[in-house]
């Protein structure tokens, strides 16, 4: 099962955001919070991501630490994540 490393929700909108996209197209991940801390952990954070900050999505082994890596490592096992293709198609003129 996937697991996402993320910050606290109401100070972490980079956190929020892959947490959103898996709760509402419902993809499992087990979901771990890392408090921010004044000074930070680094040391501590580099053992669940290699550039020791949040988010982190770790699936099957590889980790991704952008939103954007994140959506296309889920969209790569879950089509929905980025919805039909709208370029030339649905009608009107």
């Amino acid at each position: 099962m996937d697991t996402l490393y993320i910050a606290n929700k109401n100070y972490s909108s980079w956190s929020l955001r892959p947490w959103v996209l898996m709760k509402v197209l419902n993809i499992p991940f087990k979901e771990k919070l890392v408090p921010l801390v004044e000074g930070g952990c680094w040391d501590e954070d580099r053992q669940f991501s290699p550039n020791g900050r949040v988010p982190c999505l770790r699936v099957d082994g590889p980790v991704s630490w952008a939103s954007v890596a994140m959506t296309e490592g889920l969209a790569a096992h879950c089509p929905a994540v980025w919805g039909r293709d709208s370029v030339g198609g649905g009608g009107g003129g």
